[in-house]
């Protein structure tokens, strides 16, 4: 607590997470920063931390011209977040780094529309595809991750987020919690979304049905927005 208290904007963002409704079921507000420490866990004071770094790189000069993909790309980061969280604590799996894996799992993306918005504007503008950008960024998110020397386990399952229909056995890894997650979060920011929840067998490798799954999105969404503000103050 010592260290983050020297700077205010961070240690206001890890109070407001610990006020805000994802991990506050109490009500009871915290204005004590080792509190607030101690109630979000390690891992969780680790992701807002890098968080707080990610934020500041969106807010440069040059990316103005990408603000709204940036702002689209860390609304979706949240809410896989909270989901991987979600079903950390529903299926009582001893997994910390869930909740930075979900924040974690676009980086690669950010790490590419940055590249390009530094184009020098005498240079022809390279352009990507969008099946390009979706092939390419779990491997660059799993290389900057490593970079960053987070977790391995983070950057494996970062690195294998695409790999949706790979057939595992064995028991419940990061790599389903952080698929799932991401199948959570986009059908509660996509109704319309009918892709299979169960496709590539990570529910049944949870245990986890599909009647649970609709519980958690009908749970998540002022949870989500409590947290996406707590995050983005």
């Amino acid at each position: 607590a010592r260290p983050i208290a020297a700077d205010p904007t961070l240690a206001n963002q890890l109070l407001n997470m610990a006020n805000s409704a994802a991990f506050n079921a109490t009500g009871r507000v915290i204005i004590d920063l080792s509190v607030a420490v101690t109630r979000l866990g390690a891992q969780k004071v680790y992701s807002v931390v890098l968080a707080h770094a990610i934020k500041d790189v969106r807010r440069l000069e040059f990316l103005r011209s990408i603000a709204r993909p940036l702002d689209e790309l860390w609304i979706e980061s949240v809410a896989v977040a909270h989901f991987c969280d979600a079903v950390v604590k529903r299926l009582k799996l001893t997994m910390p780094d869930a909740f930075a894996a979900g924040l974690l799992h676009r980086v690669g993306y950010l790490y590419i529309l940055v590249q390009l918005a530094r184009q020098e504007a005498s240079q022809p503008r390279v352009t990507l595809g969008k099946d390009l950008v979706d092939a390419w960024h779990p491997t660059i998110a799993k290389a900057v991750l490593k970079n960053w020397r987070v977790d391995d386990a983070v950057c494996e399952a970062v690195g294998m987020q695409a790999d949706v229909l790979a057939v595992r056995s064995g028991p419940p890894t990061l790599t389903d919690v952080l698929i799932a997650g991401m199948r959570l979060a986009n059908r509660m920011m996509n109704s319309s979304d009918t892709s299979s929840f169960s496709s590539g067998g990570v529910l049944a490798r949870l245990n986890l049905s599909i009647e649970e799954c609709r519980g958690l999105i009908g749970e998540a969404e002022a949870e989500v927005r409590s947290l996406a503000r707590a995050l983005h103050s």
